[in-house]
């Protein structure tokens, strides 16, 4: 299970940037061929991308390519340079429909066997378009290499001539979280952009992980440890999720699906709730 409380952007186009990235304790680092990259530069950073993908190790990190969006025409030459098996994802944004997805999984798997490439390489979807919003369960649906939504909220926002605001987005959002959690995607909320204001952005990552989000997308180092401490459990929350392993296990064994802890009916579901949260608090 890939953890990603914060999904941290970094340009393709920068060396310096992918090469202190490696320090960093983002849970993620999402290497941009898109928006921060030129049209004219776009051949030089899939080139400065392959030759660090082989160098570097960014240890238990998850390594994510966003590539440019099938409307660019740039989609397949950006696979052609950077799939391989340094990679655990690649991210597609602009998504519009289930049949983008179809598509880019077609691309991904072509040129992996292309490349002799045997591990597999998951997909991950920007959702930030009415039409990716009211499509979701399909979208969600449509490839079996789905790990995660990534919510665009600035780009959500322009096309539905709003607010980039949770407040006034809250409805979309929701639906967002609730197509993921169909599939058991993860869902991340979208960067804050306001990279001085720490306090917002702790307000905001609050805000997020009572709406259900997972994690956030990063736009600055600075902002790692606020969003890393936010979307970790509580100790209370860790004390809750080991209390449930340790009696939950037991009865399984014997055949029982249901118990009580202090007067709270605990499932299967519950029991799948405080592995997670184990799984998060090794990582605090």
């Amino acid at each position: 299970m890939k953890i990603r409380r914060s999904m941290l952007y970094v340009p393709a186009i920068s060396e310096k940037m992918i090469r202190k990235s490696v320090e960093l304790k983002a849970d993620a680092i999402i290497l941009d061929l898109e928006d921060a990259v030129a049209p004219d530069q776009k051949e030089n950073a899939r080139e400065i991308l392959k030759n660090l993908l082989n160098e570097l190790s960014f240890g238990e990190k998850e390594i994510v390519v966003r590539v440019n969006g099938l409307q660019s025409g740039l989609t397949e030459e950006d696979l052609k340079n950077t799939l391989s098996d340094k990679i655990d994802a690649v991210l597609l944004p602009k998504v519009l429909s289930e049949e983008d997805v179809k598509n880019f999984e077609g691309m991904v798997e072509k040129i992996s066997k292309e490349k002799g490439i045997k591990k597999e390489i998951k997909i991950h979807l920007m959702i930030e378009t009415p039409s990716s919003v009211l499509r979701i369960r399909e979208i969600c649906g449509a490839s079996e290499k789905l790990s995660a939504l990534l919510l665009g909220s600035a780009d959500l926002s322009k096309e539905m001539r709003c607010k980039n605001k949770k407040d006034i987005l809250q409805p979309l959002m929701s639906l967002v979280i609730a197509g993921g959690r169909t599939k058991n995607l993860d869902v991340i909320d979208a960067p804050f952009f306001n990279i001085k204001d720490l306090e917002g952005l702790e307000r905001d990552c609050l805000l997020a992980k009572e709406m259900g989000f997972d994690g956030k997308q990063v736009i600055h180092p600075s902002q790692i440890e606020t969003i890393n401490k936010i979307f970790s459990p509580s100790e209370e929350e860790i004390q809750w999720a080991e209390r449930v392993i340790s009696q939950y296990e037991p009865a399984m064994k014997k055949g029982i699906g249901v118990i009580s802890i202090d007067g709270e009916m605990i499932e299967r579901l519950h029991y799948e709730q405080a592995l997670r949260i184990k799984r998060l608090a090794e990582r605090r």
